[in-house]
């Protein structure tokens, strides 16, 4: 043992950077170095209104959906070019398509069934989200319709930007998956009917998701700009 001291040299750079290490240590067990790491500020979810429930008299709602929407495969939205209110992320101000992608049109011009009737959303208190329902009609038949969209929508994940007929600027236009992404959990083919009764479910933490800037008509332009890419 003697030996083995005997040969064992002082070094005076270890013990320095040992003997730093030791109080760094003691500073983090003590909580002397606040920036080492903080703890980020508790934000409870809400929990209070802040808006009256009553009917606008000058400004009734107008219930149901234009004829004409758009379907996006979630995955050929340019996330980067997203841009949402600075207060509200359900408010969504601009959205575009990753370079050489399309969104496509879903037409349902018929008086019976309505145009995307059956869509509504439902809070599920079982998540604390809420299921929402996309229903629309589509005409195609054979190998093609089955390969390019029947098959496909339920086996993807899509978002539907929808034209409600209230003109009334924020909410006239309501995007379903844009959060989580919608797909097929029913197809229904009547040939008396002459269509294919799709139904498009997701589950999503918001109630509704609106795409809206500044005013109507600007969001209609966005919109057409949207609708002007589709093939």
């Amino acid at each position: 043992m003697k030996k083995i001291l005997k040969n064992l040299k002082f070094n005076p750079v270890m013990a320095i950077v040992a003997l730093a290490g030791l109080v760094v240590f003691a500073l983090l067990v003590c909580g002397g170095v606040e920036s080492v790491y903080t703890l980020a500020a508790f934000t409870p979810c809400l929990g209070v209104i802040s808006d009256n429930m009553s009917q606008d008299c000058n400004n009734p709602r107008v219930a149901g959906y234009e004829d004409t929407a758009l379907i996006i495969n979630r995955s050929e939205i340019d996330w980067s070019a997203v841009t949402y209110d600075p207060t509200n992320k359900r408010i969504v101000k601009s959205l575009a398509m990753a370079a050489g992608k399309t969104p496509y049109v879903v037409y349902n011009p018929r008086v019976n069934p309505a145009p995307f009737n059956g869509t509504n959303a439902t809070f599920n208190a079982d998540n604390n989200r809420y299921d929402k329902i996309v229903q629309f009609y589509y005409e195609g038949i054979g190998g093609a319709a089955a390969l390019n969209v029947v098959e496909p929508l339920k086996a993807g994940s899509y978002v539907m930007l929808l034209q409600r007929k209230d003109h009334r600027g924020d909410g006239s236009f309501q995007l379903i998956g844009f959060e989580s992404g919608l797909k097929a959990t029913a197809q229904v083919q009547d040939e008396e009917t002459g269509y294919w009764l799709m139904t498009m479910t997701t589950n999503e933490p918001s109630a509704d998701v609106s795409f809206f800037d500044t005013d109507y008509a600007t969001t209609k332009t966005a919109f057409d700009t949207l609708l002007a890419l589709v093939p």
